[in-house]
């Protein structure tokens, strides 16, 4: 019964097959294969261009920011320092009215 010994159907289907499959089918094999490893060698190659080009351009973009970071603080301080003399100023001028409106007023007694 062929049920019970699934090895032997299998055993009879791979000799079939040996006599059906020449040497030139295994050769195409191979050959596909071969192909398909140096589209992989290929492929990988590329890959590893991009990587390298994008590891530059992150480097770049990184530098960069730090660039930009260091302005933008820079700014920031210059900002503070023009507000602190802008208050200082303005003092200033409130001072002075105050006297010449204290001037004002003695000169007019």
């Amino acid at each position: 019964n062929a049920e019970s010994r699934p090895g032997l159907d299998l055993l009879a289907l791979a000799l079939a097959g040996k006599r059906a499959v020449s040497a030139n089918t295994f050769e195409k094999v191979i050959k596909m294969i071969d192909n398909m490893v140096q589209v992989l060698k290929k492929e990988q190659q590329d890959d590893d261009q991009k990587q390298e080009y994008c590891t530059i351009q992150l480097d770049a973009v990184e530098d960069k920011k730090k660039e930009l970071e260091r302005t933008l603080a820079d700014a920031e301080t210059a900002i503070a320092d023009k507000k602190e003399k802008i208050a200082t100023t303005t003092d200033e001028i409130a001072a002075l009215e105050a006297g010449i409106k204290a001037l004002d007023k003695a000169v007019a007694e």
